[in-house]
């Protein structure tokens, strides 16, 4: 007989033939996730955090909306994420290292315990999906470990940020704070700066999904997110300033002003709210949150993004209208006039608002702006 799982054998049945059982078992779950941490024991069987925030993100906000439970929220979020992060060859590096660990010497006896109930278990568990929570109830428990470990960390750093900010309301939009983000871009960035000192490796992650979500604009491989005339107002303002080419030294703050006000608030409440929308598609409602975040850290970064890509997913009012906005959006010098027609059309399809919003572009190219310009009021 195999002489790890005789061991394993041995140490469970002290576990589970005790007369307090239960109790036993809770204490080796409680064990397992200790050595399971950073540094631990078994810290090599963790998940690498570049691989596991991703599916987390994905699902984490849906899951909290529609129970309340931690227990039943962890056996949920594992049943939606089990696909991405577990697999054969997965399952097969926790069980030789679970043993690996149970024949250490520098173990101690509760440790064996704990190891032993994991190898055991590990003998009879699936290895070919689907992967229910049932007979991987360890895996299961290690790895919502460390999701808490993933969701303690975002809190601290976005405790942090919302302090710098006077954010008291926390990350949700409101007014003041969304003005204040724009017109002091200085205390944005020293919020981000600290919040890099207190988690550099997490401000990394999180730049990475800045990354994704800027690139994917730039691709045209987005959700929804812009009507027509909004798309227009960022390339009219954005386009030419920020070509690194004719303008290596674009004022962000002052592009800001000049850009449509209630532009740049209709489209971040849009993705606000698109981020917390549980009807969507994962994976729409995750491109939204993290797009939310991006957009508030750098709006500057985001609408021009949008003002340089070549093509983008509109909300349409009437059909065609993604060829009209695109035709005037390949003009490389606009006249207020070229857009009449679709000023027009807006207005007889029932759009009054967007049709003023072309207006406006109109009287911003006729070199026309009213006191402050475009742009944020605080």
């Amino acid at each position: 007989m195999d002489p790890v799982l005789t061991e394993a054998y041995l140490h469970a049945q002290r576990v589970l033939g005790a007369p307090d059982a239960f109790q036993r078992m809770s204490d080796c779950m409680e064990l397992l996730r200790e050595m399971f941490r950073e540094g631990g024991p078994l810290s090599s069987l963790r998940w690498p955090w570049e691989e596991l925030v991703p599916p987390v993100e994905r699902h984490i906000f849906r899951v909290m909306a529609e129970v309340e439970g931690i227990d039943e929220r962890h056996e949920r979020l594992f049943e939606r994420c089990a696909p991405d992060l577990i697999d054969p060859e997965r399952l097969e590096r926790l069980n030789e290292g679970l043993r690996r660990a149970l024949m250490s010497p520098e173990r101690t006896a509760d440790e064996k315990c704990a190891l032993a109930v994991a190898v055991m278990e590990l003998l009879s568990a699936p290895r070919h999906p689907p992967y229910p929570k049932e007979g991987l109830s360890v895996v299961s428990w290690l790895l919502m470990s460390q999701v808490d470990e993933w969701v303690a960390r975002r809190q601290r750093v976005q405790t942090v940020v919302d302090e710098a900010l006077g954010n008291t309301r926390g990350a949700g939009l409101h007014a003041g704070f969304i003005g204040g983000v724009v017109t002091e871009p200085k205390v944005l960035e020293a919020a981000l700066e600290r919040a890099a000192r207190v988690d550099p490796e997490l401000m990394e992650l999180l730049g990475q999904f800045e990354v994704a979500i800027l690139g994917g604009i730039l691709a045209g491989r987005t959700p929804e997110v812009l009507h027509g005339e909004e798309w227009l107002w960022m390339t009219a303002v954005l386009r030419e300033p920020l070509d690194p080419d004719r303008a290596p030294a674009a004022d962000g703050l002052a592009l800001l002003r000049v850009l449509d006000a209630r532009v740049q608030q209709v489209v971040l409440s849009r993705v606000e709210a698109a981020g917390r929308d549980r009807s969507s598609p994962p994976e729409a409602e995750q491109w939204f949150s993290w797009a939310y975040k991006v957009l508030v850290a750098r709006p500057v970064a985001f609408f021009g993004a949008f003002a340089r890509a070549r093509e983008a997913v509109l909300l349409e009012r009437f059909a065609g209208e993604a060829e009209w906005v695109h035709a005037l959006r390949g003009r490389e010098r606009w006249r207020p006039e070229e857009l009449e027609p679709y000023r027009l059309r807006l207005e007889a399809v029932g759009a009054p608002e967007a049709a003023r919003c072309v207006w406006r572009l109109q009287a911003h190219l006729r070199g026309e702006s009213p006191a402050g310009g475009w742009g944020f009021r605080t």
